[in-house]
């Protein structure tokens, strides 16, 4: 075979693989964007009108009525009522502690500031009111 021959041969062999390779990534593009609008339009539905709600027409108010509410008692839990029982009674007037008087703005008069009452509730149990003393500051110890 003459270099000329084999020149050509060579170019021809070339060319029937450029064009095999060619037609197999026109075929691979094909399937790519075959595949490609296939997962878009599964992903990208036509918009469905949304349902729409039937009108109501309307009622009225609501007619007014009674409350009530229901208790859910344990039985047996204690014997007294769970917290202090109104009235609240003071037995003895003495039982008081007072705080140093406050005097008015013009010194003549003395006011008495309660420091502690002992009360009785309707079940016979003690209760202890302590109040604050009022010459304090503020959220602070004296």
């Amino acid at each position: 075979m003459t270099p000329s021959e084999r020149a050509s041969s060579i170019r021809d062999n070339l060319n029937a693989r450029s064009s095999g390779v060619r037609s197999r990534l026109a075929a691979r593009a094909q399937r790519l964007s075959e595949g490609l609008t296939r997962d878009l339009s599964a992903i990208i539905q036509p918009e469905r009108d949304q349902p729409t709600l039937s009108r109501e027409e309307p009622r009225g108010g609501i007619p007014s009525s009674r409350g009530y509410s229901q208790h859910n008692y344990q039985p047996g839990s204690s014997t007294g009522t769970g917290g202090i029982a109104g009235p609240l009674t003071e037995e003895d007037f003495s039982a008081r502690e007072y705080y140093d008087p406050m005097l008015s703005s013009d010194g003549l008069f003395a006011i008495p500031q309660i420091k502690k009452m002992v009360l009785k509730d309707a079940d016979g149990l003690e209760v202890v009111v302590e109040l604050a003393d009022p010459a304090a500051p503020a959220g602070g110890e004296p």
